[in-house]
């Protein structure tokens, strides 16, 4: 598999592609469903004025042959009677030009209006459904990609509804308008002409959707790559330029951006080609019509108005069913664009219960029951591992990395089900509970605090919307934070950077204990809260943690064994399973697996010499 096709199975999904037709059907469905009546309404009051606006393009030429007409046979010596017959012709030929275009542009007007609503609906819609995706997801796949996707996506609906609204019914209604006025005037024969032309449109904007749908599909997706490249390298910025790494990333966009352009090589040579065979059908469609018509002025059977009728007619209607050929191929393109975009509406979002329960007011007794799990099947990360964790009791997890801890709070969180057993809080599994209620119970202080791109207030307040500003400045008194951000120049509307990289290490972590504590949550789960820091921040980090949560329940997950010595229980986990429990100075004294990593940290050893607390390890 090619690096592009690697690509796309970041973003689409493993069902083979779909048929465009399918693709259209289900985007069609998406769009209507996702259009509120504001959207619905002006949409409908578009599709009228198209069909006004096809009628008045089709009767407008009628006013000019008219007058054609009139001055042909009235000459230019004719009295004031021919001269007011010709100025209502006239004045009837310029109104029919001026009405097509306001009622073109009003129908620009409404079917701009809907589009921005509509394009708001389904981006929101879009969005709210990646949001809900589950962790697995979102850790397979590359953000920018993502972000590209959605961006083609709704470049795909823009040119659906753009054609339909401006292109293809306008062209029908007056395809039929202009072959009914061909009839009335006698000219029935001409319309065979057309029909011939029309069928050979038919087979040209057939071939080219054809031809150029497999190539727009990889066009995209090289598109979507490069976009991926390039967003995971301004991401990571940072370590790009620890290893002096900008000639590697600078030419890894550069393949990606290769690709790209090798694709939308193809794709544009393929779509020249079938527009020039789509103009050679519109120039001999022209001729043919023409020299028919001159024949026919010069034998006497149809005046100069009518010649003029046709040729109007030939240019207004060939050329329309020209764009309908280049509609059938921007459409075919926008359905390539569209696959992608509803692969990710077809990815299954978290599970919620059927009668999903609420958890209000929990006590904040946890129960870990015979708990299994493993990310793929070749490897287990946990096996029946069963602990408690006593409302309002501290409890610390502890054991060498790739042990399952970490796992143990994803699970707890319902990121990833468990395989076997079962978690419980206050007696209830919380796959039995509503996924908002069970995440608002519990609050976490992760190893690597996660900050947006907004205030430190902004941040410090992201778990909870109603947070008045008096809130979130308690919540940083609490993590020790308060007086430090008084002494920023914009205080608490102070920028913290990408990422939070304005702040130091030790900062962002109390943001983070100051985002938890807002919370007032009944649990506090602190992952490895404190193991990137120094001693004396950790210290201090450390002493607003055991404040923070002094009256919850605590789950705390470690390497650094001086910071869990409090605990009312340590659990020791060794390749997923429970091998040591009890308190700090029973697991010592027991002289076991904890008592050796104890030792070695206390002993000064290096982290590698930490990590093994079983003999098969050492």
């Amino acid at each position: 598999m090619s690096r592009t096709d690697a690509s796309v199975g970041a973003i689409g999904t493993s069902e083979a592609v779909r048929q465009p037709r399918q693709t259209l059907r289900e985007a069609l469905q998406l769009l209507w469903s996702a259009a509120d009546g504001f959207a619905k309404r002006r949409l409908l009051v578009a599709l009228a004025l198209v069909a006004g606006g096809s009628l008045l393009a089709a009767a407008t030429p009628i006013a000019l042959k008219l007058l054609v007409d009139s001055l042909a046979q009235e000459g230019t010596g004719a009295g004031g009677a021919a001269l007011a017959t010709a100025l209502v012709f006239l004045g009837l030929y310029v109104l029919g030009m001026y009405l097509g275009r306001v009622v073109s542009e009003a129908r620009l007007f409404l079917h701009l209006r809907a589009e921005q609503r509509v394009q708001r609906q389904v981006g929101r819609r879009l969005f709210e459904h990646l949001v809900r995706l589950p962790l697995r997801f979102h850790l397979e796949k590359k953000t920018g990609a993502i972000g590209e996707t959605v961006t083609q996506g709704m470049r795909g609906y823009q040119l659906l509804l753009q054609h339909f609204i401006h292109t293809f019914l306008p062209v029908i209604i007056e395809f039929v308008a202009v072959a009914l006025v061909l009839a009335h005037f006698g000219h029935a024969e001409y319309i065979s002409i057309l029909a011939v032309a029309s069928i050979a449109y038919v087979y040209a904007f057939q071939r080219g959707a054809i031809a150029i749908q497999e190539p727009s599909r990889l066009a995209s997706r090289a598109h979507i790559d490069a976009n991926a490249v390039l967003t995971d390298s301004l991401i990571n910025h940072e370590t790009v330029k620890y290893f002096d790494a900008e000639p590697v990333v600078c030419n890894r966009y550069d393949l990606a951006l290769g690709r790209t352009e090798r694709s939308w090589a193809r794709f544009f040579a393929l779509r020249a080609k079938n527009s020039i065979l789509v103009h050679t059908i519109f120039g001999l469609s022209l001729a043919v019509t023409s020299y028919f018509a001159l024949v026919d002025v010069f034998r006497g059977a149809m005046t100069v108005g009518d010649f003029v009728l046709l040729n109007a007619y030939v240019i207004r209607l060939v050329q329309p069913l020209e764009m309908i050929g280049l509609a059938v191929r921007d459409t075919a393109q926008g359905v390539a664009f569209l696959d992608s975009l509803l692969a990710l509406f077809r990815e299954q979002t978290e599970i919620e219960a059927v009668n999903a329960r609420s958890a209000a007011a929990p006590r904040g007794e946890l129960q870990f029951d015979r708990v299994c799990f493993s990310y793929h099947e070749a490897r287990a990360v946990l096996r029946n591992v069963s602990f408690a964790v006593p409302a309002g009791k501290t409890v610390a997890v502890v054991g060498a990395s790739g042990s399952g801890k970490s796992s143990l709070i994803r699970l707890l969180f319902r990121l990833y089900e468990p395989n076997a057993g079962a978690i419980l809080l206050d007696g209830t599994p919380i796959r039995d509970l509503s996924l908002s209620a069970l995440r608002q119970a519990i609050a976490v202080v992760p190893q690597d605090t996660v900050m947006f791109h907004d205030t430190i207030a902004n941040n410090i307040g992201f778990g909870r919307a109603d947070a008045t500003l008096q809130d979130i400045q308690e919540a940083a008194r609490i993590a020790n934070l308060h007086e430090f951000i008084l002494t920023l120049p914009d205080g608490y509307d102070t920028m913290v950077g990408e990422r939070g990289l304005k702040l130091s290490g030790g900062e962002r972590q109390r943001v983070a204990i100051a985002r938890a504590a807002l919370k007032k949550p009944k649990i506090f789960v602190f992952d490895e809260a404190t193991s990137s820091l120094d001693t004396q921040t950790e210290r201090e980090i450390l002493r607003n943690l055991i404040e923070v949560s002094a009256h919850s329940t605590t789950l705390v997950i470690a390497h650094r064994l001086s910071t869990i010595v409090h605990a009312d229980e340590i659990i020791v986990l060794d390749r997923g399973a429970v091998r040591e429990r009890g308190t700090h100075a029973q697991l010592c004294a027991r002289n076991g697996a904890y008592a050796g990593l104890w030792q070695a940290q206390q002993g000064g050893l290096s982290q590698r010499e930490e990590l093994p607390i079983s003999p098969a390890r050492k």
